[in-house]
């Protein structure tokens, strides 16, 4: 269970169809559809599951040893990391972490099972 502190804002955040809370001040990240939350797979692949693998950069101030950087293949869809706050990492379940600069979105997997599922 996270911890909320008085700099928390949980307010949802309307994109692609789901509700995101993304909260940097407690890294809380929350999916909600139409009718029930989604767990994480799910508000990953609805909001991420088009853009593109652009490359691996070294994890430098990041949370694994790698990170993988994404691009949208178009600007309707690079809107959806606007429900994230900015250069902020946010463990998204025990296994993954994500950020973003405005551009690309940035993901640390923590697990080898999980990096091989995210670039073949």
């Amino acid at each position: 269970m996270r911890t909320t502190t008085t700099r928390c804002l949980h307010r949802p955040v309307a994109v692609a169809g789901l509700e995101v809370i993304a909260c940097a001040a407690c890294g809380t990240v929350e999916w909600h559809g139409a009718v029930r939350a989604l767990d994480p797979v799910e508000g990953m692949a609805a909001l991420f599951g088009r853009f593109l693998l652009v490359g691996r950069l070294p994890a430098v101030r990041a949370p694994g040893s790698e990170v993988l950087m994404y691009r949208a293949p178009r600007r309707k869809e690079r809107a959806n990391l606007n429900a994230f706050p900015a250069n902020v990492w946010l463990q998204v379940d025990t296994s993954l972490w994500l950020s973003h600069d405005g551009e690309h979105l940035l993901l640390v997997p923590t697990t080898p099972l999980l990096m091989e599922n995210l670039t073949t």
